[in-house]
């Protein structure tokens, strides 16, 4: 497959500012892009990166200003529906490796909205959501439903119900071969 990209053109402005015998000079970079179509691709895994780029793009924009990324979301999401998960569960059931899993914890940490506890191994960690962060997870609710019937409407509700099962089917077989 032949994949052609659209022309790039960069525009260059270079400027002398002079403020109090300070001589500055500025150089100003500047791309034009032309957008082009989404194109079906012939590879399952591009396909499915294409989707879940998309998708993403939707959420995240209508999480909004809330500083979290959709992973660390249903990071969250997971923490407040079984507290006390280890990074090895929390990142089994979300599909992700460990060291995925350990950084979104990280930032979740950082940000205040978690807390985790030694286990009975010294690296073994357990998770909590803190005050913090089931307050943030209640005030986002409403907007990950906005998110869900957002793509509900775009796809319509029996594909977005068959894609969802359809990824998960997916995601089970793939990850157990």
């Amino acid at each position: 497959m032949l994949l052609i990209l659209p022309p790039l053109r960069v525009h260059a402005v270079i400027e002398k500012i002079v403020v109090r015998n300070l001589a500055l000079t500025v150089h100003v970079y500047a791309c034009t892009v032309r957008t082009m179509k989404l194109m079906s691709l012939p590879c399952y895994c591009a396909t499915l990166r294409q989707a879940a780029r998309a998708v993403t793009v939707l959420y995240e924009g209508i999480l909004g200003d809330s500083g979290l990324h959709a992973t660390q979301f249903t990071a969250l999401q997971f923490l407040d529906a079984a507290p006390n998960l280890t990074t090895t569960e929390l990142a089994e059931a979300l599909g992700v490796d460990q060291t995925t899993a350990t950084r979104t914890l990280a930032l979740i940490k950082k940000a205040g909205l978690a807390s985790d506890t030694v286990g009975d191994d010294r690296r073994q960690r357990h998770w909590a959501l803190s005050a913090q962060g089931r307050a943030l997870l209640r005030k986002l609710k409403p907007r990950w439903e906005a998110a869900q019937d957002t793509f509900e409407e775009r796809l319509g509700p029996t594909h977005a119900k068959a894609l969802k099962e359809a990824s998960y089917r997916a995601a089970s077989r793939l990850s157990s071969s």
